[in-house]
C-alpha cells in the first residue's frame, strides 16, 4: 500500500494547510520483500508555485499591470484545475469574469477577475454541486483568502519542509545529484566555452548584480508565492451540514396590518402631492417660489427623492407579510410602488436639469445609474407582489440586477462620456476636465480645447497624459481604443 508520511508533533491544522505538500508516495517495487525505495519527485503544488512566481516576474516586475494580470489569473486557474474532468463551463465563467479586466484594469474589474477565478475553481472541483451551494462556497472561499494569505507566513511552516525531506524515501541531495549533475555540469562547461568564442552571447548574459534590487525581487517572489498558494490547494464546498440561509421578511415589532394600511394610505397621498408638483414644474412650466432658481430646485430635490424611493422599497418588504390580512393593503402597496417609480423618474428629471446648468460629473452620472437601478428594483418588488413571490426571490434577483449593473459599468469609459458632455458647454470647467485623466483625451482634442504636444494633451492651465500602450503587458482595450480615438482626431485636425 502507499506509504503515508507522518510527522510526530505537527499540529493537525498546519499539516492540513501545508500548501507545498502533496502525496509524493509511490508504490514500492515488488521484490526484496517490498523494501525497494521509490524515487523522490517534487510535489505538484511546489512546481506550480515556482512556475507562477517565474511567470509573475516576467509579467509584472518593473511593468505596469494590464492584460498581464488576466494572463496570470488564467495561469493560476490552469494550475488549479483538477485535470481534464473540469469541463469547459468553469473556463467559460472565468472568461466572462475576465472581460472587464481586458477592457480596463480598475478595482471593479479586479474584483470580477478574483471572483471569476474563485468561482471557476469551485465549479471545476465540484461540477455536480447545486448553483446555490456553488455561490455560497465561492463566497466562503473568497472570504477566507485574507486569513489564508496570512497563514502562509506562519514561521512554523519553515520547520515542516526540512522534516518532510529528511524522512523522504531518497534524500533530496542524492536524488538531485544523481539526476542533474551531468546535464547541469555539462551545460555550464559548454556555456562557458561558447561565451569565450562568442562575445555577443557573453554580452547578453553579462550579470550586473545589484544587491538592493535583488532583495526587492526576492520579497516580490515571496509575496507572489503567498498570494497564489491558497488557489492551488483543494477547494472544499461550504459545509453541507450548515443550515440553508433563508431570507427572512423584514418586519418591525410595532408593525401590524392596521398600521401598514393607514401608513400606505398616508404615504400614497404624500407621494401623489409630490409627483403632481414635480409634473407641473418640470413638465408644465409652473412658476417656482420667489428667489429659487431651476438649478437650485433640481439640486435640492434629486437626492432626497432618491432616498425616499429607497426607503419605499424597504417599507414594501416590511409590509409584505400583511398582504393577506386586509383587502386594501395589496392595491395600496402596488400603488405605492408605482408612485415611487414615478418618483425616481422625477428625481432623474431634476438631476438632468442640474447637469444642464452645471455640467456632468462622476457623482451625477453615478446618481443617474443608481436611480435607474432603484426604479428597476421597485419594478421587481411590484412583480413580487403581483405574483406573490417570497422576499428571498426578490433579494436574489435584486442582487443579480446589481451585479449585472456593476459588470456593465466596468465596461464603460465614464471619463470619455463625461468629457464628451462637458466640452459642448459654453464655459467648461477645464480643471475638472483635466482631472478626468487620459481616458478623456479624445473628446477634449476633438473639441479643439486641447492641443497634442508629444505625449501630452495641453488644456488651458493644465495638461493630461496622452493615452498610450507602453508595453503589451499593460495593454487594455479601453486604453488602446482611447489612443486610436486621439490619433484619429489628430488626423482630422492637423
Amino acid at each position: 500500500m502507499d506509504r503515508q508520511l507522518s510527522i510526530p508533533g505537527l499540529p493537525h491544522a498546519l499539516a492540513k494547510d501545508g500548501w507545498w505538500l502533496d502525496d509524493v508516495g509511490t508504490p514500492p517495487a515488488q521484490g526484496d520483500g517490498g523494501t525497494a525505495r521509490a524515487g523522490l519527485r517534487f510535489p505538484r503544488r511546489m512546481v506550480a508555485v515556482m512556475s507562477l512566481v517565474a511567470l509573475a516576474d516576467v509579467l509584472f516586475w518593473g511593468r505596469a499591470p494590464g492584460l498581464s494580470l488576466v494572463i496570470f489569473a488564467a495561469a493560476i486557474l490552469a494550475w488549479g484545475l483538477p485535470g481534464t474532468r473540469a469541463g469547459w463551463r468553469p473556463v467559460g465563467l472565468f472568461l466572462v469574469a475576465a472581460l472587464p479586466a481586458v477592457e480596463h484594469l480598475q478595482m471593479l474589474s479586479i474584483a470580477f477577475l478574483l471572483v471569476g477565478v474563485g468561482g471557476a475553481l469551485i465549479w471545476a472541483h465540484h461540477p455536480a454541486a447545486r448553483l446555490s451551494v456553488l455561490l455560497a462556497s465561492t463566497g466562503a472561499f473568497l472570504a477566507r483568502l485574507p486569513l489564508a494569505w496570512l497563514a502562509q507566513l506562519d514561521p512554523r511552516r519553515l520547520i515542516v519542509l526540512p522534516a518532510v525531506l529528511a524522512e523522504a524515501p531518497v534524500p533530496l541531495a542524492r536524488g538531485l545529484l544523481r539526476d542533474w549533475a551531468l546535464p547541469l555540469g555539462g551545460a555550464l562547461v559548454l556555456a562557458a566555452l561558447l561565451m569565450q568564442a562568442n562575445p555577443v552571447l557573453a554580452q547578453l548574459v553579462q550579470i550586473d548584480l545589484d544587491l538592493w534590487q535583488l532583495a526587492q525581487r526576492l520579497v516580490f517572489w515571496g509575496g507572489v508565492a503567498v498570494l497564489v498558494a491558497p488557489f492551488l490547494a483543494p477547494v472544499p464546498l461550504r459545509d453541507q451540514a450548515a443550515r440553508r440561509a433563508v431570507m427572512p421578511s423584514i418586519t418591525l415589532g410595532w408593525l401590524n396590518s392596521g398600521s401598514v394600511l393607514r401608513g400606505l394610505a398616508v404615504f400614497n397621498l404624500l407621494i401623489a402631492v409630490q409627483s403632481l408638483t414635480d409634473v407641473t414644474i418640470l413638465l408644465g412650466g409652473a412658476d417656482l417660489p420667489e428667489g429659487m432658481t431651476l438649478a437650485e430646485y433640481a439640486h435640492r430635490g434629486a437626492y432626497p427623492l432618491l432616498a425616499a424611493a429607497v426607503l419605499a422599497g424597504v417599507f414594501a418588504l416590511s409590509a409584505r407579510p400583511f398582504l393577506g390580512e386586509r383587502r386594501l393593503i395589496r392595491p395600496l402597496l402596488m400603488l405605492w410602488l408605482v408612485q415611487n417609480m414615478v418618483l425616481c423618474g422625477a428625481a432623474a428629471l431634476r438631476l438632468d436639469l442640474y447637469v444642464e446648468t452645471f455640467g456632468l460629473t462622476y457623482l451625477r452620472l453615478h446618481a443617474f445609474i443608481w436611480m435607474v437601478l432603484v426604479a428597476a428594483g421597485l419594478g421587481l418588488a411590484l412583480w413580487q407582489v403581483l405574483r406573490t413571490r417570497s422576499n428571498r426571490w426578490l433579494l436574489v434577483r435584486g442582487g443579480v440586477l446589481g451585479l449585472a449593473t456593476l459588470y456593465f459599468c466596468a465596461m464603460v469609459n465614464f471619463a470619455q462620456v463625461i468629457a464628451a458632455e462637458n466640452v459642448t458647454r459654453a464655459e467648461p470647467d477645464l480643471w475638472y476636465l483635466c482631472g478626468l485623466g487620459p481616458m478623456a483625451a479624445g473628446p477634449i482634442v476633438e473639441s479643439g480645447l486641447g492641443r497634442v504636444i508629444g505625449r501630452s494633451v495641453y488644456l488651458g492651465p493644465c495638461r493630461i497624459s496622452r493615452p498610450q500602450v507602453e508595453d503589451w503587458r499593460g495593454w487594455g482595450f479601453r486604453t488602446w481604443r482611447a489612443s486610436r480615438y486621439v490619433q484619429g482626431v489628430m488626423v482630422e485636425r492637423p
